[in-house]
């Protein structure tokens, strides 16, 4: 999906929950906000080698962006999965984005840690077509910073 938007909006950092971020919706990168925002419009996972990925409301939808593609996240689309190798005893996981004509729009292997997984967070989240859409109005609007990490 091209950018209908270019904006920067202030976000949450998912590993570092008191971290607020500017998002460039753009291109996918971010700045640290200098103050602490009163509203936040999603939540970012920052990774140095890989796109950065962030989940935010805007216009009322929510939207996932991987680096500088972005896909709208509609009531059951695009499928999103996080499942587990069999092969590697459950350690290793595999984040699926497909498309609702079956292709493959991101695809990531990794290694599970014991901290919190954004990408099987994102995946249960996602499977909930309520939560697509409540979230899409509700972080549109913006929401308290300690509101949001309880998401």
């Amino acid at each position: 999906m091209a950018s209908d938007h270019a904006a920067t909006i202030p976000v949450l950092d998912f590993r570092r929950h008191s971290m607020a971020l500017q998002w460039r919706t753009i291109d996918g990168t971010w700045t640290p906000c200098d103050a602490p925002p009163v509203l936040v419009h999603g939540i970012a996972l920052i990774r140095a080698s890989q796109p950065n990925i962030c989940v935010y409301g805007h216009g009322g939808r929510l939207l996932l962006q991987v680096g500088a593609d972005q896909f709208v996240l509609a009531e059951n689309s695009p499928r999103i999965d996080c499942t587990r190798g069999w092969a590697s005893f459950g350690f290793r996981r595999r984040f699926n984005v497909e498309s609702s004509a079956g292709g493959t729009l991101y695809s990531y292997a990794y290694w599970t840690t014991q901290h919190h997984d954004f990408f099987r967070w994102l995946a249960i989240k996602a499977a909930d077509p309520d939560w697509r859409t409540a979230c899409g109005r509700q972080w549109s609007e913006g929401v308290a910073p300690a509101a949001l990490r309880s998401h």
